[in-house]
């Protein structure tokens, strides 16, 4: 054997049954591309995505921090503005109070119709964000992650400006046009950025880190809100109001040009699908498909994240059909879940405001309180709860598994794990290497996988658990701001609200755990469309609840009727099961599409070094 050939294909346990090097070697497979062989054996994200001092995932959370900061900034400067300019129309009509002390806007007439108009714009908002989903799904698969993540701040730089024109106008005009500007939110929306950042990392983490990564995710998002409403806030305070706004636009165009440069580029979808295509197109030729497509590329529909909560027909161990309704369920209880306690920050602010007399100074504290109490608990708490209860539960005796090839200086392999293959492994083992067969894609061995998640025997069932018992929690506690008499009382549930928070990434795990890895993409979407739903109707609904309220002298039993709710989303949840506990769902996609998962890593860290 020539020394030049010796250690590039030289037999040994990560390279079984390939032959020495010689005249004899075959060609290589035309089903494996030059640059997919060198994508397919670039290191997992596993091992390098913490490698340096500034990796992708935390550029990605660093910049997911600006934005939700950014997207904060003007919330109780708005909600403040609103105030102020229903207070204005209401007296062009209306003679002024004949003492003229205190504050003339605090009367139940203009604190209702400012919730009025505060709850229509708020479902002009929401249901604009979710049609942003849509485009922001479609311009992920098109164009990928980072251009559909700052496609968005354009327009939200342009709805900026047209604000502060508003309010320079005031009065009622001024409000129909902040009303109208939400329009913009179709293009570019805190939903859409949202959904990108959650593509990100579910890109970029490993399986076993996904669940976690999301929750640091939320965390990193509810810390840059906090900042936000603190930081906009005191400008209010201390400059004018329509400072906020004018610093949000230099934040939006800083934030574009950081992300832009700094972000790493994940190819879209359809490229991805195309290069397979092209990939497979002389195999297919050859297997007389004259096509030259491969069999599992197809076309997703624009309404295709919404087919992921439909109730599915499964055969049973015995043959039975039956529906399987978990991801159904997990989706109405995401649903629920959102519509319970969706309403609970506006609802803070609104009682700050117009009952115990808060400015937005004041309101920005108590939203930032609650906002980094979450932060804390989704980034610190929420993963230890997670690792911490997955093992707890693989102390259980774990279920028959595969035993591992015995280590072996020879070269040799042990029997494939599966029972199923080895019959046919045996028979179809060469008596000598030069009778192998060249390993094609699927068998070739690879260097330096992820590592197997430490909870493969339970799969994401602690998950659910902290799901079911999460919404109940927020139930509970959100029924108890209805005995609020004091303004205290307010920052003592913003402090404690956020410890019964992790519902949304605990969901996003379960589900992702429940689909193939072809289908994450839409997961996330059809996740996110369901929540913004829910913030539909929540604002809706409680904002014409919270009006009555506020006629009738009782605007804080709007929390009661939101932890009622509550309740609704845990009965759901009780009849769902996860991978672990139902017998005859799929394992979890890492164990079952890990070729899938493991060339989207490497193409995305091939991608992420070349920054």
């Amino acid at each position: 054997m020539s020394p030049k050939h010796s250690n590039s294909a030289a037999p040994s346990e990560r390279t079984p049954l390939i032959p020495p090097a010689s005249s004899t070697l075959p060609s290589p497979s035309p089903t494996l591309a030059p640059s997919d062989s060198a994508k397919h054996m670039e290191p997992s994200p596993g091992s390098t995505s913490t490698a340096g001092l500034f990796p992708p995932i935390r550029r990605v959370l660093f910049t997911s921090f600006l934005l939700s900061m950014t997207f904060a900034f003007t919330q109780t400067s708005l909600i403040y503005a609103f105030r102020t300019m229903t207070c204005d129309e209401w007296y062009k009509t209306h003679p002024f109070p004949s003492n003229g002390e205190g504050d003339v806007c605090a009367t139940p007439a203009i604190e209702a119709r400012t919730a009025k108009s505060v709850a229509l714009m708020s479902s002009v908002t929401t249901t604009c964000t979710i049609l942003n989903l849509f485009i922001t799904g479609f311009w992920i698969k098109r164009f990928g992650v980072k251009a559909a993540m700052f496609q968005q701040t354009a327009w939200a730089a342009m709805r900026n400006l047209t604000q502060i024109y508003a309010q320079t106008i005031g009065g009622g005009t001024g409000i129909q046009i902040i009303q109208t500007t939400q329009f913009f939110n179709i293009m570019g929306s805190g939903g859409g950025y949202q959904l990108a950042a959650n593509a990100f990392i579910a890109a970029l983490a490993t399986p076993e880190k996904r669940t976690s990564m999301f929750g640091v995710l939320g965390g990193i998002v509810m810390a840059g809100s906090s900042a936000g409403y603190t930081f906009g806030g005191l400008v209010f305070t201390f400059i004018g109001p329509l400072a906020p706004f004018q610093v949000t636009f230099c934040l939006l165009v800083f934030c574009t040009i950081f992300g832009s440069i700094f972000l790493p580029y994940i190819p879209p979808e359809d490229a991805h699908a195309s290069a397979h295509s092209n990939a497979q197109s002389p195999a297919s030729s050859g297997n007389g498909n004259g096509n030259g497509k491969s069999p599992s590329t197809h076309k997703r529909s624009f309404l295709s994240p919404l087919k992921i909560f439909v109730p599915r027909r499964t055969t049973d161990a015995d043959g039975r059909k039956r529906w399987d309704l978990n991801l159904t369920l997990l989706g109405l209880g995401a649903f629920f879940s959102v519509l319970a306690t969706g309403y609970v920050p506006m609802g803070l602010q609104l009682v700050g405001t117009n009952v115990f007399g808060f400015k937005p100074a004041e309101s920005g504290m108590m939203l930032s309180l609650t906002l980094m109490v979450r932060a804390f608990f989704l980034s610190i708490c929420f993963p230890r709860i997670i690792s911490s209860g997955r093992r707890f539960l693989t102390r259980a005796p774990p279920s028959p598994s595969p035993s591992p090839p015995s280590p072996s200086g020879s070269g040799s392999l042990s029997p494939p794990p599966s029972p199923a293959h080895s019959d046919t492994y045996d028979s179809a083992r060469p008596d000598s290497p030069e009778q192998a067969d060249e390993p094609n894609v699927v068998s070739a061995p690879r260097e330096d996988l992820p590592s197997a998640p430490t909870d493969t025997a339970h799969g994401s069932l602690f998950d659910l658990y902290f799901l079911r018992y999460s919404i109940f929690t927020d139930g509970i506690l959100t029924a108890g701001i209805s005995l609020a008499t004091k303004p205290y009382h307010l920052y003592i549930a913003a402090a404690v609200l956020p410890f019964a928070s992790g519902t949304g990434p605990a969901c996003k795990g379960v589900v992702l755990d429940l689909v193939d890895a072809s289908d994450r993409a839409d997961a996330l979407g059809a996740i996110a469309l369901v929540e913004k739903l829910a913030q539909v109707s929540t604002i809706g609904m409680f904002g014409v609840v919270f009006s009555w309220l506020s006629e009738a002298g009782k605007p804080t039993m709007v929390f009661l009727a939101n932890a009622s709710i509550a309740m609704v989303g845990f009965m759901l949840l009780l009849r769902s099961q996860s991978s672990a506990g139902v017998p005859d769902v799929a394992p979890p996609p890492h164990l079952v599409t890990s070729k899938d998962d493991d060339d989207n890593h490497r193409r995305v860290r091939l991608d992420a070094d070349a920054m």
